[in-house]
């Protein structure tokens, strides 16, 4: 299994010197004051090497202080075949801190985790095998989708959950971003959208998709401004699909974008999407190249149920765009939310309803810079899946605990 991992960590690595000991202790610390459950802990391979010698062929992992491994997993973000990174969830009380031993295991003996995060691209061949990377369907659009995408992938794309929410995107030149609302911490795709099973448009015991898109946005899908016009990412030239990870806490692909022609620019676009255990969110992190022109960011939010956008200040560092209304198809309470960074936000708006190109999205404008990775997160909160969510002052107040979390990861000290 190829591996990757990739988060944005501040954090204080306290080093003494070069330990070559067999045990090397690190202090894992909660800057907030609050309960953090499943808090990142990210320890990359250069930094470990400082502290200890890294014993070839063997991977690391972390032990509590009973000597029990808490889960983790170790990711290869290059693709060269060897692990870059080490990955890992802990369950952190207020302004707590905990003490844990770095060990190494071989891969053969690494310990086994729940699965919490899943990718789902499915061939609709015999057996529905698994497609680790795929060309999307060239010239599918909304003019001509209807059975074409779905005779060739299952779902009719990739697809990506936790035990939280999951999503999917149209591998096609409509390029829209879908909801499956989810009643169950089970990983449940790789069996949704199959014959023989019930549609995924209807109620099931795992949940449903949840969501219209039609020719918006959907659930931060995206675009890119120039000259005061919206383009839809995709929606001509060619794209694929490549898993970058799979992993049981965190999983992430690319979709990819060539020739993209934009007002006779041809672009180039790496749309990498991550999912992490235990969040209600995918993160977005895209890159434009192929021009120095200046495009910005547009990810949107479906807004055909809905006639409220909900501008957030939910920190000094992030923004949030919420809308919260009877928007799930089953006509349940849907919150759905962009949050940005409040320093890449340049404006917000409301595309037209009708008409070519985007409609009915409710977008953000971020700041971009060729070659240079713009973040966002998606989130979608059903009353379904937590009654909290049926409350739009819930819904904000745990947008602003996001908007901590995101601002102040774990940080680590070494202890000599």
């Amino acid at each position: 299994m190829r591996k990757t991992a990739f988060l944005i960590l501040f954090a204080s690595l306290l080093v003494s010197s070069c330990n070559s000991t067999s045990e090397t202790r690190i202090v894992v610390n909660n800057p907030l004051d609050m309960v953090r459950n499943d808090a990142i802990i990210l320890l990359t391979r250069g930094a470990i090497s400082q502290w200890t010698e890294i014993p070839s062929g063997l991977w690391p992992a972390l032990k509590d202080d009973s000597g029990s491994y808490i889960p983790s997993q170790v990711d290869d973000v290059d693709g060269d075949g060897m692990w870059d990174e080490l990955f890992a969830l802990t369950d952190m009380a207020p302004s707590g801190h905990q003490i844990l031993s770095l060990a190494f295991v071989s891969p053969e003996e690494y310990p086994s985790f729940e699965n919490r995060t899943n990718l789902r691209l499915g061939s609709h061949e015999k057996g529905y095998p698994e497609l680790l990377e795929a060309k999307r369907l060239e010239g599918v659009s909304f003019h001509n989708y209807a059975g074409r995408t779905g005779a060739i992938y299952q779902m009719e794309g990739p697809a990506w959950e936790n035990d939280k929410v999951g999503f999917r995107n149209y591998l096609d030149q409509r390029n829209g971003m879908d909801i499956f609302g989810k009643i169950t911490p089970k990983m449940v795709l790789d069996s949704v959208g199959v014959e023989g099973r019930s549609s995924y448009h209807a109620p099931a015991e795992w949940g449903m998709d949840v969501l219209k898109v039609g020719t918006s946005l959907g659930s931060g899908g995206i675009g890119y401004t120039y000259n005061d016009s919206i383009y839809r990412v995709g929606d001509n030239g060619s794209g694929t699909y490549s898993v970058v990870f799979e992993g049981p806490l965190h999983s992430r692909f690319n979709l990819s974008y060539s020739d993209w022609n934009v007002e006779g620019m041809s672009l180039e676009v790496i749309h990498q999407i991550e999912i992490v255990a235990g969040r209600h969110y995918f993160q977005g992190l895209v890159t434009y190249t192929g021009s120095e022109a200046q495009l910005d960011l547009v990810p949107g939010i479906v807004n055909m149920k809905s006639d409220t956008l909900y501008i957030l200040k939910l920190n000094e560092n992030y923004t949030g765009l919420m809308t919260h209304d009877y928007q799930s198809e089953d006509t349940t309470l849907l919150a759905m939310a962009l949050i940005v960074p409040t320093g890449y936000l340049k404006s917000y708006g409301k595309t037209r309803d009708t008409g070519e190109g985007i409609t009915q999205t409710y977008y953000a404008v971020l700041e971009a810079v060729p070659g240079k990775p713009t973040p966002y997160r998606f989130y979608a909160l059903w009353e379904k899946e937590d009654p909290r969510w049926a409350s739009l002052k819930e819904v904000s107040e745990f947008l602003k605990i996001e908007a901590e979390r995101w601002t102040q990861s774990t940080m680590l000290e070494i202890i000599p």
